[in-house]
């Protein structure tokens, strides 16, 4: 009998440690899971600065993967094309700068709420220069891998910028 109440105790105490190594090694993996969406909210802050404040191509090859695919008003697959649409806009739109509003992160996800200021300056396509001030939200998501991003989905108010640059809105004759 003595030794049955000598064994609950040591059973208990068995017990509460095998819960508390449960519980530090959950404490574990949240704390790392919390290091990289940091680290990956990091990067597209990176991104976002060197690419329209900072006004950097290098960041491209930087931050973005070779295989790098955009989802937007057009798609943009690999980071040859993406430099290509880039320096479009890059010498289009001088005097930029974009201002992260909110930066969520989930796993290899981040969430950016940024709006963009620039001034036409340069051609965009076939749009002639027309030294107007334009102003757009963007909403994009980041999917990252290896601490670069590979894939973005983007929606920007376009019809908005568009409207800045002195377009109307005019109703089909159908």
């Amino acid at each position: 009998m003595k030794k049955v109440l000598f064994l609950i105790p040591v059973l208990f105490c068995f017990l509460i440690s095998c819960q508390d190594k449960q519980v530090i090694a959950d404490l574990e993996a949240y704390k790392s899971q919390a290091e990289i969406e940091e680290l990956n909210k990091s990067v597209v802050q990176n991104y976002w600065n060197g690419k329209w404040n900072e006004r950097t191509p290098a960041i491209l090859d930087e931050l973005l993967t070779q295989d790098v695919i955009h989802h937007g008003s057009s798609e943009i697959n690999g980071i040859e094309e993406y430099k290509q649409v880039y320096g479009m806009y890059l010498s289009a739109m001088g005097e930029s700068h974009i201002e992260i509003e909110k930066l969520i992160a989930e796993g290899d996800f981040v969430m950016s709420q940024t709006r963009i200021q620039a001034i036409q300056n340069g051609p965009l396509g076939d749009i002639p220069p027309t030294g107007n001030e334009v102003s757009a939200g963007i909403f994009t998501v980041f999917r990252l891998v290896d601490g670069k991003i590979a894939e973005e989905w983007e929606i920007m108010e376009e019809l908005a910028m568009m409207i800045q640059l002195g377009f109307e809105l005019v109703p089909s004759s159908k």
